[in-house]
């Protein structure tokens, strides 16, 4: 009888009271990881609104610990403190889990996390996997981490035993980078329950859909903005709706006096449920990013039977083709506003859509590369 193996998640970022959806596709990698393995994660958090360690545990939809420590503020010095006390208190709570001690150790996004990573590896003797979603190691990524991160991504890199990139484009970039451990690329999950296939009603007027953090730099929402009017100019019938936890008042203030403002409808922070019912009354999603991996909201539209207009940057064109959406240069001002016109005279089979995305992207599929990972590592016949 196979028997699953028993997976500690550890990870740079993830969702908790400070940034509620600060590495959201984690919490989606490690649901679908439980579908094969026995699962539970520990997350610390530096917090300045706590005044002592607060633990929250929760048993669904996996175990999960969350433990907020107060940050020490002591210039130079505080640093120091605040990271040795973070080690400690990993060091502590990964043995509070119900796995006992793990098969192998399963980090995501190698720093900051990656000490506490191999600490632990060290200590039980046991496997260390990480997955990476971080766009840094693209030399067009903007900011670029400073000379001691990237020094310590390859030091870290180096004592792994498996590289897991959401992308093949984010694989490249990594042995680019001078990473040589052993990869597996295991891109990001869709949850089919969320993103489902509805059938979308006519209606009047032709509506885009934007979901992003609204980065200045990455996300480039200003080309949307002017892609927008410029196709607004030519047609009446159009509306834009964002969904953004970002700074969407700095959007609203520099557009509201710009007639094309009352098209712009700006929707706020939205649960996985609020975005999914966006993409649904959504004819087409756009996305203008100078730079990504493999952004989630892309599969997560597709799966909801809407096309795709987004810049062919990263791993995005993993995603996009001609039966499911436009690819547009990156900065391409004209080339976006008329990929914009030309999707609305194109029938897209949104069936066909949200088949192909969940073969690729599904839950099933995801959890099976896991699998073959988890096996390659444990050297074992695990299920």
């Amino acid at each position: 009888m196979r028997t699953q193996p028993k997976v500690l998640f550890i990870s740079s970022w993830y969702p908790n009271l400070l940034r509620p959806t600060e590495g959201n596709f984690v919490e989606q990698h490690i649901q679908t990881a439980q579908e094969i393995a026995q699962v539970a994660l520990v997350h610390v958090v530096l917090s300045s609104s706590h005044k002592t360690l607060t633990h929250e545990r929760k048993q669904t939809p996996f175990e999960t610990h969350l433990i907020y420590l107060p940050k020490n503020n002591v210039p130079f010095l505080g640093v120091l403190i605040n990271y040795f006390q973070v080690l400690l208190t990993y060091w502590k709570f990964v043995s509070k889990t119900e796995l006992g001690k793990p098969d192998l150790i399963h980090a995501n996004i190698l720093y900051p996390i990656g000490l506490v990573g191999i600490l632990l590896k060290w200590r039980w003797r046991i496997p260390l996997v990480f997955s990476e979603h971080w766009t840094c190691y693209h030399p067009y990524a903007d900011p670029q981490p400073p000379l001691l991160v990237k020094t310590a991504l390859r030091w870290i890199a180096k004592r792994a035993d498996l590289l897991l990139p959401v992308s093949l484009d984010l694989a490249v970039a990594m042995q680019q980078f001078g990473m040589r451990t052993p990869m597996k690329v295991v891109p990001n999950v869709v949850d089919p329950s969320i993103f489902k296939l509805i059938e979308k009603r006519a209606h009047r007027v032709y509506r885009f859909v934007h979901v992003s953090s609204l980065d200045v730099k990455q996300k480039n929402f200003h080309l949307l903005v002017r892609a927008f009017y410029a196709l607004k100019k030519e047609q009446d019938n159009i509306e834009l709706h964002v969904v953004s936890d970002g700074n969407e008042k700095a959007y609203t203030q520099l557009l509201k006096d710009f007639d094309f403002a009352s098209s712009i409808h700006f929707h706020g922070k939205q649960n996985p449920e609020g975005v999914a019912a966006i993409l649904q009354f959504a004819d087409a999603f756009v996305l203008s990013s100078r730079y990504e991996n493999l952004p989630c909201v892309l599969i997560e539209s597709l799966a909801c039977g809407t096309p795709v207009i987004t810049t062919q940057v990263g791993g995005v064109a993993e995603i996009v083709h001609s039966h499911n959406g436009l690819l547009v240069p990156s900065e391409d001002l004209n080339a976006l506003s008329n990929a914009m016109k030309q999707i609305q005279s194109i029938s897209f089979d949104g069936a066909n859509l949200h088949r192909e995305t969940l073969l690729k992207f599904g839950p099933d599929t995801v959890s099976g590369l896991f699998l073959e990972a988890y096996q390659m590592l444990l050297k074992t016949d695990v299920a």
